[in-house]
């Protein structure tokens, strides 16, 4: 069977979308919490170009702890990059309420399929194994 259609590589896929929307989101939020920051620029990060940077890059470190009390590394998706918007100067800074918001609906819709395919992934071996003990 070929390697892209094994569940190994699905849920690796899955993990990296869900990493790259989790990012968006959190650019997205430092730009609607700075709405009343003078001469704001709003920042975003472009999803598609994102996530197929991430989708090329295998980004799995191989750490070794060599001590009990060493701290754990939080990977972050590597190759998202924010960019600042062009957008209309509104006479405070370029933030448009409405703008961010549409973009948080449609980065939440990003992440819930994402997170509904892996659920689906996940109850489909849930499946294959509780029939294969029978």
């Amino acid at each position: 069977m070929p390697d892209n259609l094994s569940f190994g590589k699905i849920f690796n896929n899955l993990d990296k979308a869900i990493g790259v929307t989790q990012k968006r989101n959190a650019v997205i939020a430092s730009n609607i919490s700075n709405i009343d920051t003078p001469k704001y620029r709003p920042k975003d990060i472009n999803f598609k170009e994102a996530l197929a940077r991430t989708l090329e890059t295998d980004n799995e470190l191989k750490l070794n702890r060599t001590n009990s009390g060493h701290m754990d590394i939080e990977m972050n998706p590597q190759g998202i990059e924010t960019f600042e918007e062009k957008g209309e100067w509104n006479g405070y800074n370029w933030v448009n309420i409405d703008k961010e918001m549409t973009k948080l609906t449609e980065n939440n819709l990003i992440y819930r399929e994402a997170v509904e395919t892996l659920l689906r992934k996940i109850a489909l071996i849930k499946e294959v194994i509780k029939e294969g003990g029978r």
